[in-house]
């Protein structure tokens, strides 16, 4: 081939070497999700500590001015472990009558939806009425034996042994949990510095580190007090409301809206269709749905649209479609605690980004600018 004259343009070369570099990074990212969800049983409640111990860290540190700080953090867990379990005793009665009038409360679902599809109930008189047809004309034949109904007995002991085990190892879980927490709350900022140790020898390898841990510290414990008020906040107010509606269970209802609330979307849009669902079954009036539906919707609507921007502020620096894609992802990957998780792993995962300038094409695609 002739060489190319003065002046001429040369061909730009063929960059193999950042190909390799993009094909090793796609299979290193495909390789950790597969080991994360394979590892989810110790790695979500791992993560769940982690959090609960940057979100009761200041309270450790305001407590340990006084007592040593082993001390206080004892202190702090038992305190918050206490409050959650005069909470679960209070309303442990309304759970045994909820348990005890579930399968009650299944059947009168099903008739509900029956009752509200005209189609379906004309199809069902039709066929009960050509059934009987069949039976009237058809002959009796004189040895044709009666039809007996099997009745299963339910083993009771067997149920209860069940419960039993899966209330032991709940116990068992939150136990070791509350453990961890206490271990990360004592240590205090030890893993905070052997990480900056370990981020390389410059100083300023180590002042990024630092930022970037400090600047995920401050997010992350926003985010856990924005959660927890209002997640109380909007339990109480469901409660009362639902107390004042007449609608039954208020104090299960206002528990389970202020913890689905710490799921973006999906949780709001649960106890919406939850609660139109039992008011269905308890008034059967169109406009006790709709208004029973409405309050759920407005209590979270006004917790979102004004408390969230005051508590949260410049924290939740993320687009919502990204919060909604990796809601959906950890769901899929964790289960319910995936989607708890989902918005500080992309919170801690956004704050990583910004500081790498490779990754700022994906820093540039979470940003909610």
């Amino acid at each position: 081939m002739a060489e190319a004259r003065d002046g001429e343009e040369k061909p730009a070369a063929i960059p193999v070497m950042p190909t390799q570099i993009t094909a090793i990074q796609i299979i290193a990212v495909i390789l950790t999700l597969a080991a994360c969800r394979y590892a989810s049983g110790i790695l979500t409640p791992l993560l769940v500590a982690v959090l609960v111990a940057i979100g009761l860290a200041p309270l450790v540190r305001v407590t340990s001015r006084v007592v040593p700080r082993w001390l206080a953090s004892a202190v702090v867990v038992l305190s918050i472990a206490s409050v959650f379990g005069v909470a679960a005793w209070t309303i442990s009665d309304e759970v045994a009558a909820f348990s005890q009038r579930l399968p009650g409360l299944v059947r009168e679902v099903r008739d509900a939806i029956r009752s509200a599809s005209p189609r379906q109930s004309l199809l069902r008189q039709l066929q009960q009425a050509v059934t009987e047809l069949e039976q009237t004309t058809a002959p009796q034949k004189p040895s044709e034996a009666t039809p007996v109904t099997v009745v299963e007995t339910v083993d009771v002991q067997r149920q209860m042994m069940s419960w039993a085990r899966s209330a032991g190892t709940y116990l068992t879980e939150g136990i070791l949990l509350l453990f961890l927490v206490y271990f990360l709350l004592a240590s205090g900022d030890m893993f905070k510095q052997k990480f900056v140790r370990l981020s390389g020898n410059r100083l300023s390898e180590r002042k990024v580190t630092l930022q970037m841990i400090d600047e995920i510290i401050a997010q992350i414990g926003r985010y856990i007090f924005y959660l927890f008020w209002s997640g109380v906040l909007v339990g109480v107010t469901t409660w009362l409301v639902f107390q004042w509606l007449g609608v039954r269970y208020a104090a299960l209802w206002g528990v389970a809206a202020g913890v689905m609330n710490c799921i973006p979307y999906f949780g709001p849009a649960v106890i919406m269709v939850g609660s139109a669902v039992a008011a269905m079954i308890q008034f059967r009036e169109p406009t006790m749905v709709l208004t029973v539906a409405a309050a759920s919707v407005a209590i979270t609507s006004l917790e979102g649209f004004l408390l969230a921007p005051i508590a949260l502020g410049k924290a939740a620096r993320v687009n919502s479609v990204a919060v909604f894609v990796a809601v959906m992802f950890w769901g899929w990957m964790w289960g319910a605690t995936g989607m708890l998780l989902a918005v500080p792993i992309l919170m801690i995962f956004k704050t990583v980004v910004d500081r790498v300038e490779s990754l700022s094409s994906l820093s540039e695609l979470l940003d909610e600018r």
